[in-house]
């Protein structure tokens, strides 16, 4: 009978069940449509066994196998002629002898859960066969059970590993997400691996002047850090920077010489290995080993084949946002500028490439104290990369400084970037940029946007909202027809200012962060330090997207924290801070 793979076959010795497809029901019931044939093929069977006849479906026969499972120590002839719906007291069981009898059609229940008088569950498949009786009777109904409970438990154990490992990649992928240091995540995924994959120890090795160095241990004594292998000797990390991909042995299946070498060298009873790469060439490897021999699922190669992609895809983004940084520093004059600290405010900035080290992107800001006492704020972005849209940037953003220093608007400093775009750049350049002049006395604050995603203003006790915006973007037309907005910014309010690549940080399914994630993020984030924040928002938007940016993020956010002194009585620090 269909179920879990077990059929029942006839023999001439008796009835066997046996593991191959299904046998047709039919073709048994017919066979045995003799209950004295019922008797002598099934009473001594391992499998319990009765049958049901009669209009009413009294029970008529039994062997000692389904009494013993019953528990019943009634002699079988004291419980024949009893019916169904009063000899079970399950009254869903009894409706399927009823259903089998009067429809003819066999019936098969996978996985029935038995628990017995003393407490004891089993499971079993239980087949409901039509027998042929009188001609004016239903069918009679031969019910056989067959234990299935090694293969429930079997079953269960691995939808339970399943779930595990599952859990365990989510947690490590939050982990590679949530740090852009490589030495960090490895640690930490060392560890949160070790446990889910219920390794003995687990270690990390990093590849070191032609050799291979552990550099941490989890579960192993702390002694081991430091121990070396030289890259042709046998070792774990040697083999799985020769295979190139996540592999997983024990002694059980191990197939290779080298295999077995490498278990009785480590002492172990399986291990499995992960190789982090780096532009393709592995670098570090991440092993886990267990004392006893282990079977592996592929739940266990899955995780671990994950890991190695997310991983290599961690130690990248990590470098690469090294790199970011020493480009950061190194154009901070041309691109990323802001003071030290500006009196009565407290601020944070923030940018990240996504060209890598060498690419050089559109994004740009400014934070411009004018001697006036006013604070300019400016943030853009030039449409394209590479250096054409690194010149242009450079272009706008100093000009837009200079402006700054000497006309009384944020509209004015606007219409003058636009008749230098219009007139100096190329006819496909655009520039998308806010500027905004804020009086650290009183907070009111005056801006002009063009085309550019409007900041967001969170104040204190009260939800996070979109400051109005409406200019087209610099170079679009010479009539920019730009406009001074007004907004106060009271002691504790929020500024947050950033480029459209925050906005466009997709997620694996394309879905965009957009303006309203942004929204409930600062929200979420907005009791952070003002210099911290910018990260937490860039990270919140790295981690949806799944560690894979499509464009340049800059971000930079303005808290006030008190009226500033008038201009002349208080000095503010011009250093020079770098993203």
């Amino acid at each position: 009978m269909e179920g879990t793979g077990h059929s029942i076959r006839l023999h001439p010795e008796g009835v066997r069940v046996v593991n191959a497809d299904a046998v047709e029901a039919r073709v048994l019931a017919h066979a045995l449509g003799d209950p004295v044939r019922i008797a002598a093929l099934l009473d001594g069977a391992a499998f319990p066994a009765a049958l049901w006849s009669g209009a009413d479906m009294r029970f008529t026969w039994t062997n000692p196998a389904f009494l013993d499972l019953l528990g019943d120590v009634r002699p079988r002839w004291d419980l024949l002629g009893m019916p169904v719906r009063g000899f079970l007291s399950d009254s869903h069981s009894a409706s399927r002898f009823i259903d089998v009898a009067y429809t003819g059609h066999p019936l098969t229940v996978p996985e029935y859960e038995y628990r017995s008088s003393w407490g004891e569950v089993t499971h079993w498949q239980l087949s409901y066969l039509p027998v042929p009786g009188r001609l004016t009777d239903p069918f009679n109904v031969l019910f056989i059970g067959i234990e299935v409970s090694a293969e429930v438990r079997a079953r269960v154990e691995r939808e339970r590993l399943s779930r595990e490992l599952q859990q365990a990649n989510e947690i490590i992928d939050l982990t590679v997400l949530s740090s852009l240091d490589a030495d960090e995540i490895l640690q930490r995924v060392l560890v949160e691996a070790t446990e889910a994959l219920g390794a003995d120890w687990g270690w990390l090795a990093d590849r070191e002047d032609e050799a291979w160095v552990f550099r941490a241990v989890h579960g192993w004594p702390m002694e081991m850090r430091g121990l070396r292998f030289a890259e042709d000797d046998l070792s774990l990390p040697a083999y799985a920077a020769r295979a190139a991909r996540a592999v997983a042995v024990s002694q059980s299946d191990a197939t290779h010489r080298e295999e077995f070498e490498l278990m009785l060298k480590h002492d172990v009873g399986g291990f499995a290995l992960v190789p982090v790469k780096c532009r393709g060439e592995v670098t570090a490897v991440m092993g886990f080993c267990w004392d006893a021999d282990i079977a592996f699922r592929d739940e266990h190669r899955d995780l671990l084949h994950k890991m190695e992609v997310s991983l290599s895809l961690a130690l990248e983004n990590a470098r690469q946002y090294a790199a970011e940084r020493a480009l950061t520093r190194s154009l901070r004059g041309a691109y990323f500028t802001a003071p030290a600290s500006v009196p009565g405010f407290e601020m944070g900035h923030l940018y990240h490439a996504v060209s890598g080290s060498g690419g050089v992107g559109g994004d740009f800001y400014d934070v411009v104290p004018l001697p006036d006492g006013s604070l300019g704020v400016l943030i853009g972005d030039v449409s394209g990369h590479g250096h054409e849209a690194a010149g242009l940037t450079s272009l706008v953003k100093n000009a837009m400084r200079a402006e700054a220093l000497h006309l009384p608007s944020p509209r004015s400093v606007m219409s003058r970037a636009n008749d230098l775009v219009v007139h100096g750049a190329e006819p496909h350049e655009f520039v998308s940029a806010f500027f905004g002049l804020i009086d650290p006395v009183d907070g009111r604050m005056s801006y002009s946007v063009a085309g550019h995603p409007p900041p967001v203003l969170h104040r204190a006790g009260e939800a996070p909202v979109l400051l109005p915006q409406d200019g087209v973007v610099l170079g679009a037309s010479p009539i920019g027809g730009y406009e001074n907005h007004q907004t106060l910014l009271a002691a504790g309010d929020l500024l947050v200012l950033y480029t459209d690549g925050l906005l466009e940080a997709r997620s694996p399914s394309g879905e965009p962060f957009g303006s309203t994630r942004l929204l409930e993020t600062v929200h979420e984030h907005a009791r952070e330090s003002t210099e911290r924040l910018p990260e937490a928002l860039f990270m919140s938007a790295f981690s949806f997207a799944g560690g894979r940016l499509a464009d340049d993020i800059a971000i930079v956010t303005l808290r006030r924290s008190a009226g500033a002194e008038p201009p002349g009585q208080g000095r503010l620090d011009l250093s020079a801070a770098v993203a």
